[in-house]
């Protein structure tokens, strides 16, 4: 495990360079926005779903220099969806990643042009020739991301989530809710790689089972640490689940079951990779790293 928190490291530090040439500082009066920008993205979190592009690029010998790239557009949405996830008419948080939300930082309109600017940026980079030298697979890269990032993933999914603060959901669309919010974007970075590539459908089906698998395992350990964890640790206010009465995989399951729910799809997700043998076993990894984190 020492190992894959270092590839972990890397990603991120690898990111960070990538983000640095993407976003650089304007001097003029639209700096501001960008200042919000590389605060949200440069140095935040674990860039665990870059991390998934990266490794999978090794696995179907796609190039560094493509892989980076596909990686940077990713934490580029991601990054713009913590933004708006964090704003008052939102979340209304104000610790994100172990610093102030960006609305806290800067300032609420400031914080929605950021997010704004990346949603846009990230399909910038991919459709940029140094992300693949095929526009045809750039495309289906672009159309891929803004399916699973828009109304019918993530968006749909937090629109989900907050129809839940006024309703008490069931099992089944928590499942939704989180496959949507949590598990779209999971599902990019797990299989982006197997597209720029053309993998063979079974190869790219298997990573679509581990992806779901991944992405509801992500939401259940996060509702634990809502009920468990060290805000300090974790880097955001917890107990808010609680405190709103959200529907989670916690408040309908009960702690011990969540767990169990989780192990469970770990189990799922190891015997998708087994069609990829020992080139998966960073993968493997992964999911084992998702059931163990504390943060």
């Amino acid at each position: 495990m020492s190992n894959f928190k270092e590839q972990l490291k890397q990603a991120r530090i690898s990111v960070d360079q990538n983000l640095q040439k993407w976003l650089p500082l304007p001097d003029n009066l639209s700096a501001r926005v960008v200042e919000a920008m590389r605060y949200a993205t440069i140095g935040g979190g674990k860039a665990f779903r870059a991390f998934l592009i990266l490794t999978t690029a090794k696995m179907f010998d796609l190039p560094e220099a493509n892989a980076i790239n596909i990686a940077t557009a990713m934490e580029m949405i991601h990054a713009y969806s913590l933004i708006h996830d964090d704003l008052p008419s939102m979340d209304n948080d104000t610790m994100r990643r172990g610093k102030p939300t960006v609305h806290i930082q800067f300032d609420e309109a400031t914080a929605i042009l950021a997010g704004d600017a990346l949603l846009t940026n990230a399909f910038e980079v991919l459709a940029d020739e140094t992300t693949h030298p095929d526009p045809m697979i750039r495309t289906k890269l672009i159309k891929m991301l803004a399916y699973l990032a828009g109304k019918d993933g993530m968006v749909g999914g937090q629109m989900i989530d907050l129809i839940g603060e006024k309703q008490t959901l069931n099992l089944e669309q928590i499942e939704m809710l989180q496959g949507k919010k949590t598990g779209a974007l999971l599902m990019f970075a797990s299989t982006a790689s197997a597209v720029a590539t053309k993998a063979p459908e079974e190869q790219l089906n298997a990573l679509k089972t581990y992806a779901k698998c991944i992405g509801l395992m992500f939401q259940i350990t996060d509702d634990i640490l809502d009920v468990v964890g060290d805000s300090a640790t974790v880097g955001k206010t917890l107990g808010k689940d609680k405190d709103e009465t959200k529907s989670t995989f916690v408040s309908v399951l009960g702690l011990e079951a969540a767990r169990q729910k989780a192990e469970e799809l770990g189990v799922q997700a190891d015997d998708a990779l087994s069609i990829f043998g020992e080139k998966a076993i960073t993968l493997k990894e992964a999911a084992h790293f998702i059931l163990e984190r504390n943060y």
